[in-house]
């Protein structure tokens, strides 16, 4: 990371390191350790092969359905350990969807903010293209919802191999949601008052695309998924646990087998014995939703205590 930390405390205050350090999940990016080196933090993370953006860009052929479906099974699975535990990602894209053998892991937290945590949020988040309307609409009261709408789009993505809404600006990036779903009741938006009157445009003459015609290989479950997702209304789409109880997914879903863990973190994870500490500048708690992930920030397992082990 860019600037400098001059103290532990200081790391560990980090949204990214706070969110990591309680969702422990296998298509959750696991972080290994964090390394202060001359005032500068590094993260460790587990290894993983690609991200989907990648896999996307050097696709040859469209993904079959199972193929999406096992990826959006996973994703889902991510997020509803996620919003169940109190934080929302607010940066979802492919390029922060990490794949290794088909088994995929939500990263990069660097935006996440607790569900609980008092609004108003920062305006500007996430991805232009997976940005959610009431986001481009300078709402600062957003929800869990707004990742709902980057799991929609990015859900279309994977059957076209491309962005569903390209856009360029802000406003451009209004005007092609509008290009596809049509025009908002906007009425719903308060917001959009101040943002329709900057730019002078009305979109209310703009009639909704057919999600089939842009998707012509998507099954019609696939469609109203998508369509329930990428709804303007944040309280109409689905929750994560709602989306995973859709027709889309009411047939087998091979889901892979999460990856093996490394053997010295297994280990530490069976050690009968307290590790020795390095840095005791902070206490954990012993509350459930504390996980050994966090003690790993702190604690390094002395040679007697692994020697003892074996």
């Amino acid at each position: 990371m860019k600037r400098k930390f001059y103290f532990w405390e200081e790391c560990m205050n980090l949204r990214e390191v706070k969110a990591l350090c309680k969702l422990n999940h296998p298509n959750i990016v696991k972080l290994k350790e964090v390394v202060r080196e001359n005032n500068e933090l590094f993260f460790i993370f587990e290894y993983m092969e690609h991200n989907l953006y990648q896999i996307m860009k050097e696709q040859q052929r469209p993904f079959s359905e199972g193929e999406i479906r096992s990826f959006m099974s996973q994703m889902l699975q991510g997020l509803v350990h996620m919003h169940g535990n109190g934080y929302f990602h607010r940066d979802l894209k492919p390029e922060n969807l990490l794949v290794t053998k088909d088994f995929l892991k939500i990263a990069d937290f660097g935006l996440a903010r607790e569900v609980l945590s008092m609004p108003p949020y920062t305006e500007y988040v996430s991805t232009r293209w997976y940005r959610a309307p009431e986001v481009l609409l300078q709402s600062s009261y957003y929800t869990p919802a707004i990742d709902m709408w980057a799991v929609g789009a990015i859900l279309a993505e994977l059957f076209t191999l491309s962005p569903i809404f390209p856009g360029e600006s802000e406003i451009d990036q209004l005007y092609k949601i509008c290009c596809v779903l049509g025009a908002p009741d906007w009425t719903s938006f308060p917001e959009a008052t101040n943002i329709s009157r900057l730019i002078n445009i009305s979109y209310s003459e703009i009639s909704p695309t057919n999600l089939s015609d842009i998707m012509p290989n998507a099954s019609s479950e696939a469609v109203d998924l998508i369509s329930q997702l990428c709804s303007w209304d944040p309280l109409r789409r689905p929750t994560a646990e709602q989306a995973l109880q859709h027709p889309f997914f009411n047939v087998d879903v091979h889901v892979p087998h999460p990856l093996l863990c490394d053997p010295l973190e297994l280990r530490l994870n069976n050690m009968r014995t307290k590790p020795n500490l390095e840095l005791n500048l902070w206490d954990f708690g012993t509350e459930p939703d504390d996980c050994f992930l966090g003690l790993t920030l702190a604690v390094k397992p002395s040679a007697s205590n692994l020697e003892s082990d074996l």
